[in-house]
């Protein structure tokens, strides 16, 4: 028995020297700090923690600062939050969207904890733990790429988890600091460097409440959500944060380079993102922040300083409809504002565009492209059909042909967002097309558009004849496998 009491003696006394020693060398470790970072580092790494502060200072600092303001911004997330669901005519969402703005600041403040906060580390000790614990930085080496992999853990940002997070740089047995060319650019992967993210997260949860909370996501009414998303953000930020409203202004108001391109402008055929294909040839990310902007100023403009009022009565008009276009908002906003606002988004129209509206220049430029199918002529072709859907983008038929066209010439992703935003403009009951002639890419273009809609009928009488010509289709072949996974899906379940 004696023996025993010993023996546990002893090892408890083991346990309590290790935690002892465990203590010891973390009160060894030596800190520096300046302008809100801080290094720390064992006694013999001083040169390296001061050329550490110096990179953090002049780097790494701003993009810290920005985080900083941004979880200033967002510590008024309760009034925040009630402001824009009561702008948004939608106060039952008021809870979901602070918690979203609540999420955005966390995330900032894990990113401020870990890179104000520095440790040098051993490389050879971190390789040989497989990794170190930094809190909310969960760092892994990869032994066979010899790197470390740097995640932070989002879900698990508990205060105490927080308190003890911090950014380790490497130090190799040498002395020299390992990937050192490459720490800012790590750190500002991690951070991001510019000020538009101070109120980013308000604009962009203002942006999702509309679409993935109150469901007002038409394809062609991205002006409406623009703008509304950017004038609640400025209205929002300016109200919390007053200094913060030059910065609004600056990010959301027309620029001098939005005012160049002021005569491309056709808000009427604007898509919205999930409905673009930013690699086409045509897309011009110049246009798109115009169009952005532009957005914003005619929704400044019709709500004018009474906006508080009128824009929850507009919202109660449009919310919870997905299929809220052109005419319903514009008759929501009547109904709040007495104005026609038809001929009012038709000045952010381009000229010639507005005059091929009245005039009908669309049909004619369908007969044109009709004719050019005929010779084969299919750049041609898509180009007129891409100008008649400026002044007519409801028209489904006009771009399921430009699908059709665009796969001729090798524009196959941008065909298959044509038939993503013809599925969802499609009226029920609408559906008879007339193809500019016969093709097997054009039987692929009904067969997809027949598979978004669900009908696996008229998919596989479209699908199957593609893949008789063309037993090598690979987009048919991957359309059929769709249509397989329908009829599994709609088998009654055993």
């Amino acid at each position: 028995m004696n023996n025993r009491i010993i023996s546990t003696a002893f090892v408890l006394a083991a346990m309590l020297a290790l935690a002892g020693g465990l203590r010891a060398d973390e009160e060894a470790l030596k800190t520096l700090s300046e302008g809100g970072i801080t290094v720390s580092y064992p006694a013999h790494m001083e040169v390296q923690a001061k050329r550490i502060l110096a990179i953090s200072k002049d780097s790494i600092q701003p993009s810290v600062d920005i985080h900083r303001q941004t979880i200033a911004l967002l510590s008024n997330a309760d009034s925040m939050s009630k402001d824009i669901a009561n702008l948004l005519g939608a106060d039952e969402k008021t809870a979901k969207i602070k918690d979203r703005l609540l999420a955005y600041k966390v995330k900032s403040e894990a990113l401020v904890q870990c890179f104000s906060n520095f440790r040098l580390v051993k490389t050879g000790d971190a390789i040989g733990a497989g990794g170190v614990d930094a809190g909310v930085l969960h760092v892994r080496y990869d032994k066979a790429k010899n790197e470390f992999n740097m995640v932070i853990d989002q879900n698990n940002t508990d205060p105490d988890t927080l308190k003890r997070s911090y950014f380790p740089v490497f130090v190799n047995a040498d002395g020299t600091i390992r990937a050192e060319s490459k720490l800012v650019e790590m750190a500002i992967d991690f951070l991001g460097s510019s000020k538009a993210m101070i109120i980013a997260p308000v604009h962009d949860t203002v942006g999702y409440t509309m679409v993935q909370e109150l469901y007002v996501f038409y394809p062609l009414s991205r002006w409406f959500n623009e703008g509304v998303s950017g004038w609640v953000t400025r209205f929002v930020v300016t109200k919390t944060n007053p200094k913060l409203a030059q910065l609004a202004n600056d990010l959301l108001a027309v620029n001098e380079q939005s005012k160049q391109v002021r005569d491309k402008i056709n808000l009427i055929a604007w898509p919205q993102k999930a409905f673009q294909n930013l690699n086409a040839p045509f897309f011009d990310p110049v246009i798109e922040a115009a169009q952005s902007q532009y957005s914003v100023e005619l929704i400044s403009n019709l709500l004018g300083k009474d906006g508080p009022r009128l824009l929850p009565k507009i919202m109660s008009g449009v919310n919870y409809n997905s299929n809220a276009d052109i005419e319903t908002i514009c008759t929501a906003i009547k109904k709040a504002t007495e104005k026609d606002f038809k001929p009012i988004i038709l000045t952010y129209v381009p000229n010639d565009i507005r005059s091929g509206m009245q005039s009908g220049e669309a049909a004619k430029l369908i007969k044109q492209a009709e004719a050019q199918v005929q010779e084969k002529k299919w750049g041609d072709a898509a180009n007129k059909l891409r100008r008649a859907l400026q002044m007519t983008p409801e028209d489904v038929n006009t771009r399921l042909n430009l699908a059709w066209i665009e796969r001729e010439v090798n524009e196959r992703l941008d065909s298959e967002v044509q038939v993503f935003i013809a599925a969802r403009l499609l009226k029920p009951g609408s559906s008879s097309f007339h193809m500019l002639a016969e093709s097997v890419e054009g039987n692929y273009v009904l067969g997809r558009l027949a598979i978004l809609l669900g009908d696996i009928g008229s998919a596989k009488k479209f699908i199957e004849p593609v893949l008789a010509l063309k037993p090598d289709h690979q987009d048919a072949k991957r359309a059929m496998e769709d249509i397989r996974k329908l009829q599994d899906a709609s088998k009654p379940v055993q």
